[in-house]
């Protein structure tokens, strides 16, 4: 009986460990999620982007510094020139890049289209990673082979829904209408072309920064300290960016509302919080694997969204055509890689 309970202990400490993983990135996505949602609102008020990026990473900042005191005290003596130029580069990728191109492109569209450029996140960071040899194509595996395929799929999916623009489905009310089939593919406005440019720049800040991350990491290896010190110098990008653009003083006065709020979210959650959790799954399982949830912000954006801003979901959203032929690119140039091999 001893021995039988044993087993079974371990088999659930090995379950628990197994988990850890995946359920850290689902709450990454979840957090992800009210901060695509929050970030909307405010700036469709016409609130300061680099402002609102300073002040979270600030607030960022401070949210790490008890953990790297606590747990990583005395590790900034192991920094040097090399670190600091990794460290520089991660926080202008992950923060000042990535969010500053973010930011800008939901001013120009919304929610749920800014958050299904998130699909193309893992394709980017997988091929970067491949390029300086962080991750394997494995074309002479199996798994390999069913990892690329299912990228394939799984992307090529993910932008027809979120771009072809088809039946409109009213959470808020029973009515199912169909969109005319003239305007299913229909003109885009400057603006959403602005947007969709600066939400692919955004895409590859993000990718680049998954890199960065891991070679930083592997130099620096002290996640907390590594995310405290990026912290502070996003701030210092995003201020200097910011009083370039706009050093107006009535944009950088905080006040006692939603955007107040979305600083302490933002900076305590997705950029103290998510970053650990990233900085901590990243060694472990690779710059690919952190990106790979990133669908699941998708689909609880579209939903709150409809939900909570009154708006509808639409089964497709652009061009399927572009899509596909893009999809049928890929893989066959996957394909013509496997037989080369």
């Amino acid at each position: 009986m001893g021995g039988e309970g044993s087993v079974g202990e371990k088999k659930g400490k090995q379950l628990l460990e197994s988990l850890k993983d995946p359920s850290s990135m689902v709450l990454v996505q979840l957090l992800t999620t009210g901060m695509f949602l929050l970030s909307k609102v405010v700036l469709n008020k016409g609130h300061s982007v680099f402002s609102i990026l300073t002040y979270r990473c600030v607030i960022g900042a401070l949210f790490v510094l008890p953990f790297a005191l606590f747990n990583e005290r005395g590790k900034w003596k192991e920094i040097n020139g090399m670190i600091v130029v990794w460290i520089f580069f991660n926080a202008l990728m992950g923060l000042t890049g990535a969010m500053g191109f973010y930011y800008y492109g939901l001013c120009d569209t919304n929610a749920t289209y800014a958050a299904s450029f998130l699909n193309l996140v893992p394709v980017v960071t997988f091929l970067f990673a491949v390029i300086v040899r962080l991750e394997r194509l494995g074309f002479d595996s199996r798994g390999g082979r069913i990892k690329i395929l299912g990228t394939i799929l799984c992307v090529g999916g993910a932008m027809v829904i979120s771009m072809y623009n088809g039946v409109t489905i009213h959470i808020t009310s029973p009515k199912w209408e169909i969109s005319n089939p003239k305007k299913a593919f229909g003109d885009v406005s400057s603006h959403k072309v602005r947007g969709t440019l600066f939400l692919i720049s955004s895409c590859f800040c993000f990718s680049t920064w998954a890199i960065v991350q891991a070679k930083l990491l592997q130099r620096y290896p002290y996640k907390y300290c590594a995310t405290m010190y990026t912290c502070v110098a996003a701030s210092f990008q995003s201020a200097v960016l910011g009083f370039i653009l706009n050093h107006k003083r009535s944009k950088w006065i905080l006040k006692w509302d939603l955007e107040l709020l979305l600083v302490v979210y933002s900076g305590a959650l997705n950029t103290g919080a998510v970053f650990c959790l990233i900085s901590w799954v990243v060694p472990r399982k690779g710059p690919s694997y952190a990106t790979m949830f990133n669908a699941l912000s998708l689909i609880l954006t579209t939903i709150l969204e409809a939900v909570f801003m009154i708006g509808d979901v639409k089964v497709g959203r652009y061009n399927s055509y572009h899509c596909w032929t893009l999809c049928l690119s890929v893989g066959q140039r996957a394909s013509a890689a496997i037989k080369a091999d």
